[in-house]
């Protein structure tokens, strides 16, 4: 299974460093375009500031998604690394772990219907009346989701190293 999971994590980190490297250079020209409008042209673009902070939610969450496979999310590393035992210390990241997993999963179970709603009401954006806000919703639980994968295969390999550790 473990394996499976590689391969498939494997896939979604090539799609999200694709992804992320997109999404950044759209972030940047976009910006770019608003200050070539706003102080040359004199001639302010409404969308560019809004869809900017659109495609900066995007690099966040799924970039946290590449941060979890990579074990660099932002942690308290302060009590783990006081821990001597070294099978305490690893049990203690797999416990971490395991609440990370849970906390994903209530992020999806409550986010996803809360953007679906949000599409479902057909709430447009403020400058961009192509954009329904649901889908810019829908990047919570999409990154929530692949998290959830990604960190089952932290999780696993977490484990294999505690019964390595206990033998």
């Amino acid at each position: 299974m473990l394996k499976l999971l590689i391969n498939i994590n494997d896939k979604i980190t090539k799609l999200l460093n694709w992804l992320m490297m997109v999404l950044l250079s759209l972030m940047v020209a976009f910006i770019f375009a608003q200050v070539i409008f706003r102080y040359v042209l004199e001639k302010p673009l409404s969308w560019s500031e809004e869809l900017s902070g659109y495609l900066f939610s995007c690099v966040f969450f799924f970039g946290a998604v590449l941060l979890y496979r990579e074990s660099r999310h932002i942690n308290m590393s302060i009590v783990v690394d006081s821990i001597k035992n070294r099978f305490f210390r690893q049990l203690m990241v797999v416990i971490a772990h395991l609440f990370s997993f849970f906390f994903l999963a209530v992020m999806v179970y409550y986010s996803y219907p809360m953007a679906k709603q949000i599409l479902e009401f057909e709430v447009m954006s403020p400058s961009m009346e192509w954009l329904k806000m649901g889908y810019v919703f829908f990047i919570v639980p999409a990154a929530s989701f692949l998290s959830l994968f990604v960190l089952l295969e932290v999780i696993l390999k977490s484990v294999a190293e505690l019964k390595e550790i206990s033998k």
